[in-house]
């Protein structure tokens, strides 16, 4: 059990050093981080604007009750 645990404590070491490199980071973020933003966003895209205009709707609903009440 305890050559388990040193050998896998010894290949997180590993792969935190590599990791931490700058070119690797950059490879990383060029390849993994911005493509998956990208395509997380263009998928979101539609539902974030569908939620701001519902938005808008209930806050100008909301405007619409304050002043008409306040009118009365």
């Amino acid at each position: 059990m305890d050559i388990k645990t040193n050998i896998c404590n010894q290949f997180i070491d590993i792969i935190l050093s590599e990791v931490s490199k700058k070119e690797i980071k950059e490879k990383l973020n060029t390849h993994l981080v911005e493509p998956s933003l990208t395509y997380l966003f263009e998928r979101m895209y539609p539902y974030i604007i569908l939620t701001s205009v519902i938005f808008i709707l209930i806050l100008l609903m909301a405007i619409i009750t304050i002043y008409i009440l306040i009118r009365k």
